[in-house]
């Protein structure tokens, strides 16, 4: 017993030393952001105004704009600081593994970080602009669109978490596959349930009830899936597929 009490203390003072400096990433990212707060603005309303849509923001308290400023600079600080966080994940996980699955479990590390950028990039330059504009153009002349300046950051920031986590879905099955957790004829025979998965997950992570929120996450969502077969299929050539 007295010989496990070291190594037990030990993997705990790591672990908080690893998640001290994870926090102090966040403050740090977050501060930035607070410092930026107009250009942070600036860039959120980034597809409005580059499309010159007939869109004002207003506040309906007084605290509003300050508590949104708070809110946003922290989210802003986590993406911020996300690959400092998932480098001390790593740094923390690393010396528990053998030396294949270090290899493997850092390309998936790795993967993660970019694969996230990847889909927040995605949504911020290609989805979010289309959606924005359909929706600010919505009965044109009918109606005035004046939205809360907190109701659209939340909607923005949810889009970009949403599509920055569902673009892991690649390098998940890369990593389950080389794991011989799943196949490629597994996923292929389970694509039926996967679209209805597909719509119920776009349904729960889109901010807004309507469809075409909902449409601008699943049809991405089931390009990824189709390409999830093809990784994982390459992930592991020459194996015995098994059913679903």
């Amino acid at each position: 017993m007295a010989s496990d009490a070291p190594t037990f203390w030990s993997h705990f003072r790591e672990l908080r030393s690893r998640l001290v400096k994870s926090v102090a990433g966040i403050a740090i990212g977050a501060g930035v952001a607070y410092w930026k707060w107009e250009q942070v603005w600036a860039w959120l309303i980034g597809p409005i105004t580059t499309q010159h849509l007939k869109v004002t923001f207003i506040a309906t308290s007084p605290m509003e704009t300050v508590m949104t400023s708070f809110k946003l600079s922290l989210i802003v600080g986590c993406f911020l600081a996300f690959p400092w966080v998932t480098w001390q994940v790593w740094r923390f996980l690393a010396p528990g593994l053998y030396r294949n699955e270090r290899r493997l479990f850092f390309g998936a590390f790795a993967g993660f970080v970019v694969m996230f950028l990847i889909g927040a990039a995605f949504c911020y330059y290609a989805v979010l602009p289309a959606g924005l504009a359909f929706l600010a153009n919505y009965a044109e002349g009918s109606v005035v669109q004046s939205w809360r300046q907190s109701d659209f950051a939340a909607f923005v920031i949810q889009f970009l978490l949403a599509f920055g986590v569902i673009f892991e879905l690649p390098v998940a099955v890369f990593l389950m596959s080389r794991l011989d957790l799943i196949t490629a004829r597994g996923m292929w025979s389970f694509f039926r349930f996967a679209l209805v998965i597909i719509f119920v997950v776009a349904a729960l992570l889109t901010p807004g009830p309507d469809p075409v929120s909902q449409l601008m996450m699943a049809v991405p969502l089931i390009a990824l899936y189709a390409l999830s077969i093809g990784v994982c299929a390459l992930a592991a050539p020459g194996k015995e597929p098994e059913a679903a």
